[in-house]
């Protein structure tokens, strides 16, 4: 799971109940940017990622090359070195470069379309989720994610 993610999942309520369904890891760079200078810029996420990395409720991946520029690039090593199935995110820049890739990426709201599908979750949790996460998504992200719920209505 990429910084943006992560913290989109944090700000809408929605991290603990996606990672207490899915495994969720993030590479080393990912967890400076989000904790570290989340702290530095007094971010209350920061805090809040930090204890569940330190509960165990994300995993933090060591990279290969810890000198990465971006959480971006560390994401795609990780992801290349691992056994993940997907790459979350919705930042489009590297949504293009993952497409490209051939990398399986989803984003934030799809998430929860997973715990519904898995039956983890029913119809109307998941519609509930979804609003609570609108605010912070795109309208096609929040559109698609919608009719998908709805579609077996």
């Amino acid at each position: 799971m990429d910084a943006d993610c992560l913290i989109k999942l944090t700000k809408s309520g929605l991290k603990e109940p996606i990672c207490k369904c899915m495994e969720v890891t993030i590479p080393r760079t990912v967890q400076r940017e989000v904790v570290e200078a989340g702290r530095i810029k007094g971010q209350p996420d920061a805090d809040l990622v930090d204890q569940n990395i330190q509960n165990g409720l994300i995993a933090v991946a060591e990279e290969s090359s810890p000198h990465h520029s971006t959480g971006d690039q560390a994401l795609v090593d990780v992801f290349k070195e691992g056994r993940y199935t997907v790459i979350a995110t919705d930042d489009t820049k590297l949504i293009r470069s993952l497409r490209a890739a051939g990398i399986p990426f989803t984003v934030p709201a799809l998430l929860i379309h997973a715990q519904y599908e898995k039956g983890d979750i029913d119809r109307k949790t998941a519609l509930q989720r979804l609003e609570a996460l609108s605010v912070f998504i795109s309208d096609e992200e929040y559109s698609v994610t919608k009719l998908l719920l709805e579609e077996r209505a």
